[in-house]
């Protein structure tokens, strides 16, 4: 059986630079080091643990080049987990999938904290998302000694994977779960609960439970961020049988309220 996997920020934007950066005030941080079995589970693949003189993050799992991995299991589905990497430059860049499907990091998607400085770490920013990527602000040259924590904005996140792409060398250092997110504008229900849409996956059409007089507006927006559907006056389904095979946004708005729920369209 498939989790449905939620996306829980409201503000649509296609833009894949520069995404909302928030502060959360506070989370259950596990080390990848240190893990507890009660809550999440990690997994590695072709790197190894080392320190950098940074004693928030040693060790750090460290990866570089391509096909490297670290993934996390969580005992129970979590509600925008995090992952936290140190060190990334802008020729370190990694991919994510969440729920063992690849899950583009964008605006819509994702968010990240402030970073915080381990040493020398010039620029505002220590990670950015690009072409559905996350990957380091800072030039090789200029160095990029920060930690920062990147949300997977979703419920029902059972694992999340992240694998290098490329690059001379980051760390990923551990998870944080049951956070406060301090996010305005997220709408938790629109009287749907969080199973808004069923069956997900889906080969064709997609059914929401409880929506009354219909929805005023369903989009269905692809995995670069491009709208391919808008439909008004939604009541009972909506027919996908149309698109493409592949990972799909559907923001759902009722009563001037948003939400955005993933669906994956086989």
């Amino acid at each position: 059986m498939f989790a449905t996997l939620l996306v829980r920020n409201a503000t649509l934007c296609c833009a894949l630079l520069f995404p909302l950066t928030m502060l959360h005030a506070q989370c259950n941080f596990i080390r990848a080091d240190s893990p507890n079995a009660d809550t999440v589970i990690f997994t590695f693949g072709g790197g190894g643990f080392a320190s950098f003189g940074c004693a928030p993050i040693d060790p750090t799992y460290w990866i570089s080049g391509s096909g490297m991995s670290a993934t996390a299991t969580f005992v129970v589905p979590a509600t925008d987990p995090a992952i936290r990497v140190w060190g990334m430059n802008s020729d370190d860049i990694a991919s994510v999938a969440v729920n063992g499907l690849a899950y583009p990091l964008n605006s819509t998607t994702a968010h990240y904290d402030p970073k915080v400085v381990c040493g020398l770490s010039p620029g505002p920013d220590g990670v950015v998302f690009v072409t559905g990527n996350v990957t380091g602000a800072n030039s090789p040259a200029d160095g990029n000694f920060s930690y920062q924590d990147v949300f997977i904005d979703a419920i029902g996140v059972t694992s999340i994977t992240i694998t290098g792409i490329a690059g001379a060398g980051w760390g990923f250092v551990g998870v944080s779960v049951d956070c406060d997110s301090g996010e305005p504008g997220y709408i938790q229900g629109l009287g749907m609960g969080h199973e808004a849409m069923y069956p997900n996956p889906t080969s064709g059409l997609v059914y929401f439970p409880d929506n009354g007089g219909g929805l005023s507006m369903v989009e269905i927006i692809n995995g670069q961020g491009a709208v391919v559907k808008v439909l008004r006056g939604v009541v009972g389904s909506v027919d996908l049988r149309d698109l493409p095979t592949g990972m799909y946004s559907v923001m759902i708005e009722a009563d001037r309220q948003r939400r955005v729920q993933r669906i994956l369209k086989l």
